[in-house]
């Protein structure tokens, strides 16, 4: 659809700007919509994470913000202003080959961080979770509503089809790589803090309190991240994600000197 868009407003130079204003610029910019579709994709299934498993949430976090980072590189191509001198404009080139390498070092932070899941040992939990799980539940589904509410707000705000909305609600993007992000991940930081608060009461261990008040932590440099100018954002955003590389990567040694501990006490001398 955004090629067929691109064709006519080339075919039909004449047609109203407002609805066609930058599609003639490159056809390489179509591939940035259906990143945006993955993207909004990946959002639902953060929520669905939600309840499922804390550090799987942080993890499809990590994976959003480097997908951003990859739709950016694209972007940076199609705008190019002659892809057969694509060297004559260095800035631009600087800038894609920046994305590229965070991208890259992303992937691997993530790719470490799931293996880090993997290995960590699994301690049994004396209390009954079913409450729990049963909130968490409950506050994915108004999390749910409250994406798809400021999504819808967004692109109405976005396209000026709504006039008068507060800022708090709709700010019309600035750049449409950060297209409704920075608000949700707001919303994100708010759900992690309630859900940590709530769950003392289930998880009042140490190890655990600081696991995911590191978390939180790590989330709100993300949110961070998404409103500080490049390069500088990559590098804030990489730092975020290490932080919460290390917090896992700690849980994991702690549990596993905490349970050989266990071991040692209860085997016969």
């Amino acid at each position: 659809m955004h090629l067929a868009a691109i064709g006519l407003a080339r075919l039909f130079p004449d047609l109203p700007q407002t609805v066609f204003k930058g599609l003639d610029e490159s056809p390489l910019h179509a591939v940035y919509t259906p990143f945006s579709v993955i993207l909004f994709y990946e959002v639902v299934l953060l929520v669905f994470a939600l309840t499922a498993s804390h550090t799987g949430e942080i993890a499809k976090q990590y994976q959003i913000v480097s997908l951003i980072v990859v739709r950016r590189v694209f972007k940076d191509i199609g705008g190019f202003s002659d892809l057969e001198n694509w060297l004559a404009e260095p800035e631009a080139v600087r800038a894609v080959l920046i994305d590229m390498a965070g991208a890259v070092l992303m992937f691997l932070i993530v790719t470490a961080f799931a293996w880090l899941r993997h290995v960590t040992p699994k301690t049994p939990i004396r209390h009954d979770l079913e409450g729990f799980v049963q909130l968490k539940k409950a506050v994915a589904v108004l999390l749910l509503v409250v994406l798809v509410g400021l999504a819808t707000l967004n692109l109405a705000s976005w396209l000026g089809l709504v006039d008068g909305l507060p800022a708090v609600i709709a700010t019309p993007p600035a750049d449409v790589d950060l297209f409704f992000f920075p608000r949700f991940f707001e919303f994100m930081i708010f759900t992690d803090v309630f859900l940590l608060i709530v769950s003392l009461a289930y998880y009042d261990r140490y190890e655990y309190v600081f696991r995911n008040a590191g978390f939180v932590i790590s989330t709100v440099l993300l949110r961070v991240s998404l409103s500080t100018p490049k390069p500088y954002d990559l590098l804030l955003a990489l730092t975020a994600m290490l932080y919460g590389l290390a917090v896992l990567g700690v849980f994991a040694c702690f549990l596993a000197i905490d349970r050989g501990s266990v071991e040692r006490q209860k085997s016969p001398e």
